[in-house]
């Protein structure tokens, strides 16, 4: 499952089946630009995803529940999905795929987003707040800045949106505790990065069962600030220490106003109106190589 938009000249059709092929795999290829759910007619014994965090998401969310197993060809600008089951981003494709028969099988929760509109299904994240408006404002940029300037010009883009931040109202209970405060972002983390490689849940895990919800008040900015700078200045992310805890069950009470990210996704539904967050009853099984 290749998305050909992804990585550069050395990762097109050609090159991506014949580095799988060599390791010893039969290959069928399906192109995210044309039908490919037919792909998923569940007679591959791996579905390889080739692209970036939106694609491997939108894949991920499909074959949530079938009981289909996976594996990552990272090409993507921040490869949050791969970086936190481990997966070298900057690997060669064809090391990576011939680590897939000896890799490790490893849970992969899918959550879950209930609304008045309907239900949604979500891989890396679900929030709102800080990160919501960094995804509003790459959505409403004129151009794309290109790979070399994309983590530039993110980091530019998530300066100016913290700089720009209020707090609003988050009314938050997790499994039946009250954690309603003020925000800057309210983030429930899958993953253990987000946007331009923000390590905001170092200690995440996809495959145990749990939720970790990280509360950015305005006590963080300065931490916030901090990361952002030192990524600029081409360090590599520290994880960050946000206030957070771990949960199946959150009920979140959207402000006014504001709208929730599923993913990379912006839902077009504003606040205030209630939703509810959960994970652990879908799940798809990843290969990580070694």
């Amino acid at each position: 499952m290749h998305d050909p938009s992804a990585g550069d000249a050395d990762h097109g059709r050609e090159a991506l089946t014949a580095a799988i092929a060599q390791a010893g795999h039969e290959v069928r290829y399906a192109s995210t630009d044309e039908d490919w759910a037919a792909a998923l007619d569940g007679t591959a014994d791996l579905i390889v995803v080739a692209g970036g965090d939106g694609v491997i998401a939108e894949v991920f969310t499909a074959l949530a529940g079938t009981g289909a197993r996976a594996a990552l060809l990272p090409l993507g600008r921040a490869d949050n999905i791969a970086r936190t089951l481990g997966i070298d981003e900057g690997a060669d494709p064809a090391d990576l795929a011939r680590g897939w028969k000896r890799g490790e099988r490893r849970r992969f929760d899918i959550g879950r987003l209930r609304s008045p509109d309907g239900t949604s299904r979500f891989v890396e994240s679900v929030g709102g707040g800080l990160f919501t408006d960094l995804l509003l404002r790459a959505g409403a940029a004129s151009a794309d800045p290109g790979a070399d300037a994309g983590d530039a010009h993110a980091l530019g883009s998530f300066r100016e949106v913290l700089a720009a931040a209020g707090t609003h109202r988050w009314t938050i209970g997790l499994d039946g505790v009250d954690l309603s405060g003020g925000y800057l972002g309210v983030e429930v983390m899958n993953t253990r990065q987000i946007g331009p490689r923000m390590r905001i849940a170092p200690g995440a895990d996809p495959g145990d069962g749990l939720l970790d919800l990280v509360l950015i008040g305005e006590e963080q900015r300065e931490a916030l600030e901090a990361v952002v700078e030192a990524m600029a200045a081409g360090d590599p992310a520290p994880a960050l220490d946000l206030p957070s805890r771990r949960g199946r069950s959150l009920r979140i009470g959207v402000p006014a106003g504001c709208r929730l990210h599923i993913d990379d996704e912006v839902r077009a539904t504003e606040g205030p109106e209630d939703v509810l967050v959960t994970i652990g009853d879908a799940r798809i099984e990843v290969v990580v190589p070694r």
